[in-house]
Protein backbone atom coordinates (compact mmCIF):
# COMPACT_ATOMS: atom_id res chain seq x y z
CA UNK A 1 0.00 0.00 0.00
CA UNK A 2 1.13 3.33 -0.98
CA UNK A 3 -0.09 7.01 -1.20
CA UNK A 4 1.88 9.73 -3.74
CA UNK A 5 0.81 13.21 -3.37
CA UNK A 6 2.33 15.78 -6.18
CA UNK A 7 3.17 18.87 -6.42
CA UNK A 8 4.51 21.15 -9.68
CA UNK A 9 5.70 18.03 -10.67
CA UNK A 10 8.48 16.42 -8.59
CA UNK A 11 9.34 19.30 -6.98
CA UNK A 12 7.41 18.43 -3.89
CA UNK A 13 6.84 15.08 -3.48
CA UNK A 14 4.88 13.13 -0.50
CA UNK A 15 4.99 9.29 -0.49
CA UNK A 16 3.57 7.37 2.49
CA UNK A 17 4.64 3.74 2.46
CA UNK A 18 2.44 1.20 4.26
CA UNK A 19 3.74 -2.16 2.80
CA UNK A 20 6.11 -2.27 0.11
CA UNK A 21 7.62 -5.67 -1.47
CA UNK A 22 9.32 -6.26 -4.83
CA UNK A 23 12.61 -6.77 -6.45
CA UNK A 24 15.36 -5.29 -8.27
CA UNK A 25 17.19 -6.59 -11.63
CA UNK A 26 20.70 -5.58 -10.68
CA UNK A 27 20.66 -6.90 -7.15
CA UNK A 28 19.46 -10.48 -5.80
CA UNK A 29 17.94 -9.04 -2.25
CA UNK A 30 13.91 -8.91 -2.07
CA UNK A 31 12.52 -5.82 -0.25
CA UNK A 32 10.47 -6.52 2.34
CA UNK A 33 7.38 -5.27 4.35
CA UNK A 34 8.55 -1.64 3.86
CA UNK A 35 7.35 0.94 5.21
CA UNK A 36 7.76 4.84 6.20
CA UNK A 37 7.32 8.66 5.30
CA UNK A 38 9.08 10.10 2.17
CA UNK A 39 9.58 13.53 1.45
CA UNK A 40 10.94 16.01 -0.59
CA UNK A 41 10.73 19.27 -0.97
CA UNK A 42 13.12 22.49 -1.70
CA UNK A 43 15.69 20.10 -3.10
CA UNK A 44 15.29 18.60 0.60
CA UNK A 45 14.80 14.96 1.22
CA UNK A 46 13.34 13.53 4.42
CA UNK A 47 12.91 9.90 5.74
CA UNK A 48 10.60 9.89 8.70
CA UNK A 49 10.68 6.05 10.20
CA UNK A 50 11.80 4.55 6.91
CA UNK A 51 11.96 0.78 7.66
CA UNK A 52 12.19 -2.65 6.00
CA UNK A 53 13.60 -6.03 5.12
CA UNK A 54 16.83 -6.58 2.73
CA UNK A 55 18.22 -10.32 2.80
CA UNK A 56 18.88 -10.86 6.64
CA UNK A 57 19.14 -6.97 7.17
CA UNK A 58 16.67 -5.42 9.36
CA UNK A 59 16.59 -1.62 9.67
CA UNK A 60 14.77 1.53 10.31
CA UNK A 61 16.38 5.09 8.69
CA UNK A 62 15.32 8.65 9.84
CA UNK A 63 17.31 10.80 6.71
CA UNK A 64 17.57 14.45 6.08
CA UNK A 65 19.39 15.30 3.04
CA UNK A 66 19.81 18.75 0.92
CA UNK A 67 20.80 18.21 -2.51
CA UNK A 68 21.32 21.84 -3.42
CA UNK A 69 22.99 23.70 -0.41
CA UNK A 70 26.31 21.65 -0.53
CA UNK A 71 27.17 23.56 3.11
CA UNK A 72 23.84 22.21 5.07
CA UNK A 73 23.94 20.16 7.54
CA UNK A 74 22.64 16.33 6.97
CA UNK A 75 21.62 14.07 9.35
CA UNK A 76 21.28 10.38 9.33
CA UNK A 77 20.32 8.22 11.68
CA UNK A 78 20.32 4.25 10.91
CA UNK A 79 18.82 1.91 14.06
CA UNK A 80 19.02 -2.15 13.17
CA UNK A 81 18.75 -4.99 14.75
CA UNK A 82 21.44 -6.80 12.06
CA UNK A 83 22.85 -5.19 9.39
CA UNK A 84 24.40 -7.32 6.92
CA UNK A 85 27.11 -5.06 4.79
CA UNK A 86 28.38 -7.73 2.83
CA UNK A 87 24.90 -8.71 1.51
CA UNK A 88 23.67 -5.31 1.40
CA UNK A 89 26.66 -4.58 -1.24
CA UNK A 90 26.19 -8.22 -3.05
CA UNK A 91 30.06 -8.62 -1.81
CA UNK A 92 32.16 -11.80 -2.52
CA UNK A 93 35.35 -12.18 -0.66
CA UNK A 94 38.59 -12.83 -3.02
CA UNK A 95 39.87 -16.10 -3.56
CA UNK A 96 43.04 -16.52 -1.00
CA UNK A 97 46.15 -15.56 -1.97
CA UNK A 98 49.77 -16.40 -1.13
CA UNK A 99 50.44 -13.85 1.87
CA UNK A 100 54.03 -14.04 1.66
CA UNK A 101 56.12 -11.10 1.61
CA UNK A 102 56.87 -11.03 -1.67
CA UNK A 103 53.84 -10.09 -2.93
CA UNK A 104 52.95 -6.58 -3.03
CA UNK A 105 49.46 -4.88 -3.56
CA UNK A 106 49.19 -1.20 -4.79
CA UNK A 107 47.05 0.20 -2.26
CA UNK A 108 46.88 3.60 -3.87
CA UNK A 109 45.93 2.77 -7.91
CA UNK A 110 42.43 1.57 -6.50
CA UNK A 111 39.33 3.53 -5.83
CA UNK A 112 39.16 5.42 -2.59
CA UNK A 113 36.63 6.87 -0.47
CA UNK A 114 38.45 10.16 -1.03
CA UNK A 115 37.75 10.86 -4.75
CA UNK A 116 34.08 11.31 -3.70
CA UNK A 117 33.35 14.65 -2.96
CA UNK A 118 31.90 14.85 1.09
CA UNK A 119 28.84 16.39 2.01
CA UNK A 120 28.17 17.56 5.72
CA UNK A 121 26.83 14.27 7.67
CA UNK A 122 26.16 13.80 11.41
CA UNK A 123 25.33 9.95 11.63
CA UNK A 124 24.17 7.97 14.43
CA UNK A 125 24.35 4.29 14.02
CA UNK A 126 22.83 1.83 16.93
CA UNK A 127 23.35 -1.89 15.11
CA UNK A 128 22.68 -4.77 17.22
CA UNK A 129 24.65 -7.36 14.56
CA UNK A 130 26.89 -5.87 11.99
CA UNK A 131 28.68 -7.81 9.62
CA UNK A 132 31.49 -6.54 7.37
CA UNK A 133 33.88 -9.01 5.84
CA UNK A 134 35.79 -10.99 8.30
CA UNK A 135 34.43 -8.81 11.18
CA UNK A 136 31.49 -9.35 13.41
CA UNK A 137 30.29 -6.57 15.48
CA UNK A 138 27.52 -6.88 18.29
CA UNK A 139 26.25 -3.82 19.95
CA UNK A 140 27.59 -1.14 17.60
CA UNK A 141 26.81 2.45 18.11
CA UNK A 142 28.60 5.52 16.89
CA UNK A 143 28.65 9.00 16.47
CA UNK A 144 30.39 10.31 13.30
CA UNK A 145 30.63 13.79 12.02
CA UNK A 146 32.00 13.88 8.08
CA UNK A 147 32.56 17.33 6.91
CA UNK A 148 33.33 18.88 3.17
CA UNK A 149 36.75 19.04 3.53
CA UNK A 150 37.33 15.47 3.79
CA UNK A 151 37.66 14.61 7.42
CA UNK A 152 35.61 12.63 9.54
CA UNK A 153 35.27 12.80 13.34
CA UNK A 154 34.73 9.77 14.98
CA UNK A 155 33.18 11.63 18.24
CA UNK A 156 32.42 7.95 19.74
CA UNK A 157 31.79 4.17 18.83
CA UNK A 158 32.05 0.97 21.25
CA UNK A 159 31.21 -2.39 20.12
CA UNK A 160 31.99 -6.06 21.26
CA UNK A 161 34.20 -8.03 19.10
CA UNK A 162 36.37 -10.92 18.45
CA UNK A 163 35.73 -11.81 21.93
CA UNK A 164 36.11 -8.41 23.92
CA UNK A 165 34.81 -5.12 23.67
CA UNK A 166 36.22 -2.00 21.94
CA UNK A 167 35.70 1.74 22.62
CA UNK A 168 37.14 3.88 19.68
CA UNK A 169 37.37 7.95 19.15
CA UNK A 170 39.40 9.64 16.59
CA UNK A 171 39.88 11.51 13.26
CA UNK A 172 40.42 10.34 9.91
CA UNK A 173 41.60 13.14 7.38
CA UNK A 174 41.38 13.08 4.08
CA UNK A 175 42.11 16.45 3.62
CA UNK A 176 45.28 16.37 1.80
CA UNK A 177 43.96 13.40 -0.73
CA UNK A 178 48.08 11.94 -1.02
CA UNK A 179 48.26 11.84 2.92
CA UNK A 180 45.09 10.37 4.34
CA UNK A 181 45.40 9.56 8.43
CA UNK A 182 43.65 8.35 11.18
CA UNK A 183 44.31 9.89 14.68
CA UNK A 184 43.21 6.66 16.76
CA UNK A 185 42.33 6.22 20.63
CA UNK A 186 41.22 3.34 21.35
CA UNK A 187 40.81 1.57 24.12
CA UNK A 188 40.69 -2.73 24.04
CA UNK A 189 39.19 -4.97 27.13
CA UNK A 190 39.86 -8.80 26.62
CA UNK A 191 40.14 -9.33 22.96
CA UNK A 192 40.97 -12.55 21.50
CA UNK A 193 43.80 -11.97 19.60
CA UNK A 194 43.33 -15.35 17.65
CA UNK A 195 40.36 -13.69 16.38
CA UNK A 196 40.72 -10.31 15.44
CA UNK A 197 41.45 -9.62 11.87
CA UNK A 198 43.33 -6.62 10.39
CA UNK A 199 44.40 -5.85 6.83
CA UNK A 200 47.91 -4.55 5.92
CA UNK A 201 49.77 -3.07 3.41
CA UNK A 202 51.51 -6.17 1.95
CA UNK A 203 48.60 -8.34 2.12
CA UNK A 204 45.58 -8.46 -0.59
CA UNK A 205 42.74 -9.66 2.36
CA UNK A 206 42.22 -9.32 6.25
CA UNK A 207 44.90 -10.89 8.08
CA UNK A 208 45.21 -11.97 12.15
CA UNK A 209 46.75 -8.65 13.91
CA UNK A 210 50.10 -11.27 15.10
CA UNK A 211 50.81 -14.92 14.23
CA UNK A 212 53.17 -15.49 17.32
CA UNK A 213 51.19 -13.74 19.79
CA UNK A 214 47.65 -15.22 21.39
CA UNK A 215 45.63 -14.35 24.52
CA UNK A 216 43.49 -11.83 25.98
CA UNK A 217 44.57 -8.36 24.99
CA UNK A 218 43.65 -5.27 26.73
CA UNK A 219 45.00 -1.76 26.51
CA UNK A 220 45.08 1.56 25.13
CA UNK A 221 45.95 2.26 21.40
CA UNK A 222 46.96 6.10 20.57
CA UNK A 223 49.07 7.69 17.57
CA UNK A 224 48.83 8.57 14.16
CA UNK A 225 48.31 6.31 11.12
CA UNK A 226 49.21 6.73 7.84
CA UNK A 227 46.65 5.12 5.05
CA UNK A 228 46.53 4.33 1.68
CA UNK A 229 43.97 5.07 -0.72
CA UNK A 230 42.10 2.44 0.10
CA UNK A 231 42.76 2.64 3.70
CA UNK A 232 45.22 0.02 4.47
CA UNK A 233 47.51 1.22 7.35
CA UNK A 234 51.09 1.92 6.17
CA UNK A 235 53.06 1.02 9.24
CA UNK A 236 56.16 2.07 8.15
CA UNK A 237 55.22 5.64 7.96
CA UNK A 238 53.01 5.97 11.03
CA UNK A 239 53.75 5.87 15.14
CA UNK A 240 51.44 4.25 17.50
CA UNK A 241 51.68 3.98 21.58
CA UNK A 242 50.63 0.68 22.58
CA UNK A 243 49.47 0.27 26.07
CA UNK A 244 49.03 -3.23 26.58
CA UNK A 245 48.57 -6.22 29.20
CA UNK A 246 48.22 -10.00 27.42
CA UNK A 247 47.06 -12.30 30.22
CA UNK A 248 47.05 -16.07 29.60
CA UNK A 249 49.07 -16.10 26.62
CA UNK A 250 51.23 -18.09 24.45
CA UNK A 251 54.41 -17.41 21.68
CA UNK A 252 54.29 -19.41 18.56
CA UNK A 253 57.12 -19.76 16.62
CA UNK A 254 58.40 -16.45 18.06
CA UNK A 255 62.13 -15.82 16.12
CA UNK A 256 63.99 -14.57 19.01
CA UNK A 257 62.66 -17.44 20.93
CA UNK A 258 63.54 -19.85 18.39
CA UNK A 259 67.12 -18.59 17.89
CA UNK A 260 68.08 -19.23 21.33
CA UNK A 261 66.66 -22.84 21.10
CA UNK A 262 70.25 -24.02 22.52
CA UNK A 263 70.11 -22.49 25.70
CA UNK A 264 66.39 -24.02 26.13
CA UNK A 265 67.20 -27.52 24.76
CA UNK A 266 64.87 -29.49 26.98
CA UNK A 267 61.76 -27.01 26.30
CA UNK A 268 59.65 -26.53 23.80
CA UNK A 269 60.79 -22.84 22.08
CA UNK A 270 58.11 -22.92 19.22
CA UNK A 271 55.10 -23.38 21.97
CA UNK A 272 56.16 -20.85 25.25
CA UNK A 273 53.32 -20.21 27.69
CA UNK A 274 53.20 -17.19 29.92
CA UNK A 275 50.72 -15.69 32.43
CA UNK A 276 51.06 -11.99 31.84
CA UNK A 277 52.96 -9.59 29.61
CA UNK A 278 52.26 -5.65 30.57
CA UNK A 279 54.59 -3.22 28.68
CA UNK A 280 54.42 -0.20 26.60
CA UNK A 281 54.88 -0.98 23.11
CA UNK A 282 56.13 2.46 20.60
CA UNK A 283 56.06 1.96 16.55
CA UNK A 284 57.85 4.75 14.43
CA UNK A 285 59.19 4.82 11.07
CA UNK A 286 58.66 0.84 10.95
CA UNK A 287 60.34 0.11 14.09
CA UNK A 288 58.79 -1.61 17.43
CA UNK A 289 60.44 -0.71 20.18
CA UNK A 290 59.88 -3.05 23.27
CA UNK A 291 61.29 -1.31 26.60
CA UNK A 292 62.50 -3.93 29.23
CA UNK A 293 60.22 -6.61 30.86
CA UNK A 294 60.41 -9.73 32.63
CA UNK A 295 58.10 -12.82 31.35
CA UNK A 296 57.46 -15.93 33.38
CA UNK A 297 56.72 -18.32 31.29
CA UNK A 298 57.36 -22.26 30.85
CA UNK A 299 60.76 -21.76 29.57
CA UNK A 300 61.53 -20.37 32.80
CA UNK A 301 61.81 -16.60 33.67
CA UNK A 302 63.62 -13.93 31.57
CA UNK A 303 64.26 -10.42 30.75
CA UNK A 304 63.89 -8.88 27.09
CA UNK A 305 63.93 -6.02 25.69
CA UNK A 306 64.86 -4.57 21.72
CA UNK A 307 63.26 -3.64 18.43
CA UNK A 308 61.39 -5.57 15.84
CA UNK A 309 61.83 -4.07 12.42
CA UNK A 310 58.45 -4.30 9.93
CA UNK A 311 60.49 -4.70 6.82
CA UNK A 312 60.17 -7.98 4.48
CA UNK A 313 63.00 -10.24 6.50
CA UNK A 314 61.32 -9.10 10.23
CA UNK A 315 64.45 -7.83 11.27
CA UNK A 316 65.24 -7.85 14.96
CA UNK A 317 67.73 -6.26 17.71
CA UNK A 318 67.16 -8.05 21.19
CA UNK A 319 68.92 -8.03 24.47
CA UNK A 320 67.69 -10.94 26.13
CA UNK A 321 68.29 -11.93 29.85
CA UNK A 322 68.44 -15.48 31.08
CA UNK A 323 69.06 -16.78 34.67
CA UNK A 324 72.08 -18.34 35.38
CA UNK A 325 70.77 -21.28 36.80
CA UNK A 326 68.91 -22.08 33.25
CA UNK A 327 72.89 -21.85 31.60
CA UNK A 328 73.80 -24.10 34.27
CA UNK A 329 71.35 -26.36 33.04
CA UNK A 330 71.84 -26.29 30.09
CA UNK A 331 76.36 -26.58 30.45
CA UNK A 332 75.01 -29.74 32.39
CA UNK A 333 73.03 -31.42 29.61
CA UNK A 334 76.19 -30.44 27.23
CA UNK A 335 79.00 -31.89 29.40
CA UNK A 336 76.97 -35.09 30.58
CA UNK A 337 75.32 -35.97 27.55
CA UNK A 338 71.84 -36.70 29.47
CA UNK A 339 68.71 -34.93 31.47
CA UNK A 340 68.64 -34.78 34.95
CA UNK A 341 64.99 -36.42 35.77
CA UNK A 342 63.62 -33.72 38.35
CA UNK A 343 64.88 -30.84 36.03
CA UNK A 344 62.58 -32.42 32.83
CA UNK A 345 60.32 -29.99 30.93
CA UNK A 346 57.24 -29.27 32.26
CA UNK A 347 54.59 -26.66 30.81
CA UNK A 348 54.13 -25.09 33.70
CA UNK A 349 55.07 -21.32 34.09
CA UNK A 350 58.22 -20.52 36.17
CA UNK A 351 58.36 -16.88 38.08
CA UNK A 352 61.03 -14.75 38.92
CA UNK A 353 62.66 -15.69 42.15
CA UNK A 354 64.52 -13.05 44.16
CA UNK A 355 68.19 -12.06 43.90
CA UNK A 356 68.33 -13.76 40.43
CA UNK A 357 71.36 -13.35 38.52
CA UNK A 358 71.33 -13.35 34.84
CA UNK A 359 73.28 -13.87 31.66
CA UNK A 360 72.58 -10.98 28.90
CA UNK A 361 72.80 -12.10 25.65
CA UNK A 362 72.71 -9.91 22.58
CA UNK A 363 70.54 -10.86 19.32
CA UNK A 364 70.57 -9.39 15.91
CA UNK A 365 69.65 -10.01 12.42
CA UNK A 366 66.55 -11.98 11.37
CA UNK A 367 65.79 -15.48 11.76
CA UNK A 368 67.15 -17.06 8.79
CA UNK A 369 70.78 -15.03 9.59
CA UNK A 370 71.10 -14.36 12.88
CA UNK A 371 73.77 -13.69 15.48
CA UNK A 372 74.00 -13.96 19.34
CA UNK A 373 76.37 -12.55 21.92
CA UNK A 374 77.42 -11.63 25.37
CA UNK A 375 75.65 -8.28 26.25
CA UNK A 376 75.75 -5.59 29.49
CA UNK A 377 72.86 -5.31 31.42
CA UNK A 378 70.62 -2.92 29.78
CA UNK A 379 69.17 -0.13 31.09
Amino acid sequence: MAALHFKDGLKWTDLELSNFEGGLKIHPLRFENFKGRVHFADDLLTLEKFNGKLGHSRFTADVKYHFSDKAAHNHVHLTAPHLDIDELLNYNAPPTKNSSHSSKVNHDATFSLYDLEFPNIDFVFEIGHLNYHHHKMDHFKAKIRMLQNHVIHIDKMNFDAAGGHFDFKGTLSGADKKHIYMQPNISVKNVDLDKFMVKFENFGQDHLVSENLHGKFSGQITGKIHLHGDLTPKMDDSELTISMTVLNGRLENYAPIQALATYFQDKNVNKVLFDTLENTLKLKGGSLTIPLMTINSSLGFMELKGEQYLDEKMSMDYTIGIPWKMIGQVAGQKLFGRKNKEEETTDEIQYREKNSRFVYLKLSGNIENYTVELAKKPR
